[in-house]
């Protein structure tokens, strides 16, 4: 159950840190520009005079990203409850 707990709490972590990143680098756009994230988001924005036009797509990194990170997470608690017990 810890397990399960950990995934979840890792999991949740991971989508703030995700769409923390997401709306710094959204906002920090200002000409027509190809953006990837640090959690690989890609971002495609083209501005005209009368439009703004903004496509968002994850990449195999963003994937990789979140394996690792609950991976990670996973591990901690796994090598903390061995310690201990």
């Amino acid at each position: 159950m810890k397990y399960w707990k950990t995934f979840t709490l890792s999991s949740l972590v991971y989508l703030i840190c995700f769409f923390l990143d997401y709306i710094v680098e959204l906002f920090s756009i200002n000409e027509t520009s190809v953006k990837t994230t640090i959690f690989g988001l890609k971002i495609v924005t083209k501005m005209t005079m009368h439009s703004l036009n903004t496509t968002f797509s994850l990449t195999w990194y963003t994937l990789l990203t979140y394996v690792i990170f609950v991976f990670l997470c996973e591990l901690a608690v796994f090598i903390f409850y061995k310690n201990i017990g």
